[in-house]
């Protein structure tokens, strides 16, 4: 940033929510004057470095959002959720990146027999909402079919997963906001921030006043602004990635439509078959900073 800006609309983050957000603003209204202003570069925190999961999974189970909000606001949540996976599709073809998108689904593993009822429960979930036509219980034959795991005795399939590279989706969705008339300023960091009918981002650089919304997208880092550092608890999250295997061992393992995968144990897991042949994977039984 060189010097204090107006716009109509200051986001602060340039990860995913933060250059969705702008993404789509710009999409609805090309003449809205949107600043993305970030600390690092575009995609330096979680959106560069996460487990590639493109996934409709909501935190909030589809029975809760019932009891809560009743079945039909459960329905559409969910399938906004499967919507989103599409559209991460879409828009990597409409604006050429090359995210090394794979959309074959999300499965959940079953390895012990206790643990076929979860899936039940799972597939159970989404047919409260009528949804069942969008997931598939799987026996041991129809698992080992699409990959093979020692000891699997079942799983669960959910249509709408897809599979990315986060760094070149978070990378390309920066340049196609620029290229749709947004600005996005990197080595700036806010430092304060005010809301109400005069909303700015304060940096050191400069403030940026906007005419109508800040968006805080900072995520785990909004917990180093003063206002916010006690209600955001940064949490961990750990990853590792295999060199390219070998076409031999790929011809074993199957997996060619590069489901993203999950299972369950102590630590839960992501695991998915990335573009380039490797196994990326990863716990999210998350450590506490504090």
């Amino acid at each position: 940033l060189d010097g204090s800006t107006e716009v109509d609309v200051a986001i602060m983050g340039a990860g995913f929510t933060g250059l969705w957000t702008a993404y789509h603003l710009l999409q609805r209204d090309p003449s809205l004057k949107v600043l993305v202003v970030e600390k690092e570069i575009a995609g330096f925190g979680a959106s560069g470095r996460n487990g590639g999961w493109c996934f409709s999974g909501f935190p909030v189970l589809p029975r809760e959002l019932i009891d809560r909000h009743g079945r039909e606001m459960a329905r559409q949540v969910s399938l906004a959720m499967a919507d989103s996976v599409d559209n991460v599709g879409q828009v990597c073809e409409a604006e050429g990146i090359d995210a090394h998108y794979g959309h074959g689904g999300e499965l959940e593993v079953a390895r012990a027999a206790y643990d076929l009822p979860k899936l039940q429960h799972m597939y159970d979930e989404y047919a409260a909402i009528g949804l069942e036509d969008r997931v598939q219980l799987l026996d041991a034959a129809q698992t080992a079919d699409r990959i093979n795991i020692a000891g699997a005795v079942g799983a669960f399939w959910n249509r709408d997963g897809a599979a990315v590279q986060p760094a070149r989706l978070v990378r390309g969705l920066a340049r196609a906001v620029e290229r749709h008339g947004g600005r996005i300023v990197e080595q700036t960091a806010v430092t304060d921030y005010e809301g109400g009918g005069k909303p700015v981002l304060r940096t050191a650089r400069g403030d940026v006043r906007a005419r109508r919304a800040i968006v805080l997208a900072g995520e785990a880092y909004l917990s180093q602004l003063r206002k916010l550092r006690r209600h955001v608890i940064p949490m961990t999250s750990h990853m590792v990635v295999t060199e390219p295997l070998s076409p031999e061992l790929w011809a074993k393992i199957g997996w060619e439509r590069r489901e993203v995968l999950g299972g369950f144990g102590t630590t839960g897991g992501y695991i998915q078959h990335t573009a380039d042949g490797r196994i990326a994977f990863g716990a999210y039984r998350a450590r506490y900073p504090y």
